[in-house]
């Protein structure tokens, strides 16, 4: 089918034309202007049109002397009349799926209101008409999170500029030779794994309602914990090393002085100093809204040289403990409340996978809680390309590039009591966090005051 161009003088509208187009004018016109005439307009052999009557109005506007156009000498006069009314007709039809058009439009930074669409800076307006998944979930509830996106790592810089979680715990704990590669790949690699505080902040928003009570037996760092307080969350975290916990709380306290995101005083969370294996004992609250933990994956990192510590055990031992620890923990959860547990697999001395994911399933099903829903997150590449080629040459063992959050539910199976538990979840939606400040809420919105005065937390 050949393309000509043809001068606007020459095109003959079609004077019964049915269709009203003039609201549509400027938004072609803008279209055309930006993208050029990459639609030809439709017109029979008379050089009336067929279909095109709104591009040819913006041409027109635009001062242009030619468009392209298309002759549709193929068709009947019959068929000429009904294919211009059914272009029209069939364009009607079409619906758009208003979440997977709002990640669109995010990613694009042209001004599409140019071109007939919402401004999305009219946040109230289209929350109530219509609410897009990251407007309520701050990510989107796939069963893949990715981690690497640009506007995860920016919420995750802000987050880490609050959260100073690698305080307390020993640099190397996955080897010294992590470090030498950062410091020669110019890379900041303190080889100490720190707790990703966005997917903290995801799992607690889908997971746990406003003001609920956080459980995590296995603290570590101050990442959970802080970010449970900024959330309005209630947190009580367990750690076997009291240098940890000390740098955890010193860690709050600078940020003690701040709000969170319901505008209230922030609630300093509690971190116990103890075995997790009498977690039942010191650790006297029950009835808590999720378990959120982080478990050592076995020897992977080898945190003190304490006999107590199950990252020191041999992996039968470890089970064990491991699964003392999670069945006096999620007794402490109530019906209806979710665990989440953060894993990645392990090796064994053969370099073959233990199961450790499997694992984990079977000690948390074991305590009475069901296996409710898998999350796969994307991770950082960090120094993997670096050293893959060594470790898939010796023995084809692929680049580990993901975490797993395992989510399980503590039920009896009243599906209506679960129903109404879930209702208090919608108190903590969140109004378009990912593109502004990462503590905006529909509900309040975090203040700067004293040390974080140079953390933009008001958008306004």
């Amino acid at each position: 089918m050949q393309i000509i161009n043809v001068k606007i003088g020459e095109l003959k509208p079609y004077k019964r034309n049915p269709r009203k187009n003039e609201n549509a004018v400027d938004a072609v016109a803008a279209s055309i202007k930006e993208f050029g005439f990459k639609i030809p307009i439709v017109i029979d052999d008379n050089y009336e049109i067929v279909a095109g009557h709104t591009r040819l109005k913006a041409a027109t506007k635009l001062g242009l002397e030619t468009v392209p156009c298309i002759i549709a000498d193929d068709l009947t006069p019959e068929q000429i009349k009904a294919f211009r009314l059914a272009d029209n007709k069939t364009a009607e039809l079409a619906e758009w799926d208003l979440d997977l058009l709002d990640l669109e439009l995010d990613e694009i930074p042209l001004d599409m209101s140019l071109f007939g669409f919402t401004p999305t800076e009219n946040v109230s307006e289209r929350y109530e008409a219509h609410p897009s998944l990251k407007e309520l979930f701050i990510v989107p509830p796939f069963s893949v999170l990715d981690a690497r996106s640009g506007e995860w790592q920016k919420r995750k810089k802000k987050w880490l500029e609050i959260i100073k979680s690698g305080n307390g715990r020993a640099e190397g704990l996955l080897g010294g030779g992590m470090k030498d590669l950062g410091e020669k790949y110019t890379k900041t690699l303190t080889g100490t794994s720190i707790f990703d505080p966005v997917l903290t902040e995801v799992l607690l928003h889908w997971f746990s309602p406003k003001g609920g009570k956080i459980l995590d037996p296995f603290a570590g760092g101050s990442v959970r914990g802080i970010v449970s307080s900024f959330v309005g969350r209630d947190y009580y975290g367990m750690d076997l090393s009291q240098t940890q916990i000390d740098a955890n709380r010193e860690n709050f306290a600078k940020v003690a002085d701040n709000t969170d995101v319901f505008n209230q005083p922030l609630k300093a969370p509690t971190w116990v100093c103890g075995d997790s294996l009498h977690i039942d004992e010191s650790i006297k609250e029950d009835e808590f809204d999720m378990l959120l933990t982080c478990p050592p994956y076995f020897d992977l990192e080898q945190y003190s040289d304490d006999p107590a510590d199950i990252s020191n055990m041999n992996y039968g031992d470890f089970l064990a403990a491991y699964e003392t620890i999670f069945a006096k923990s999620v007794a402490k959860v109530k019906d209806n409340g979710f665990i989440a547990v953060v894993v990645g697999e392990v090796r064994d001395e053969d370099g073959n996978y233990r199961n450790f994911i499997g694992d984990t399933i079977n000690a948390i099903e074991k305590a009475g809680a069901h296996y409710y829903n898998e999350i796969v997150l994307i991770t950082m590449l960090g120094t993997l390309p670096i050293r893959i080629r060594r470790q898939f040459e010796a023995g084809r063992k692929v680049g580990n590039t993901h975490q797993k959050a395992l989510i399980f539910l503590k039920s009896k199976g009243d599906t209506n009591a679960l129903r109404e538990y879930l209702d208090d979840f919608t108190d903590t939606r969140i109004l378009t966090p990912m593109k502004k400040s990462i503590l905006v809420f529909l509900k309040g919105r975090a203040v700067k005051k004293k040390e974080l005065e140079t953390y933009e937390f008001d958008c306004t």
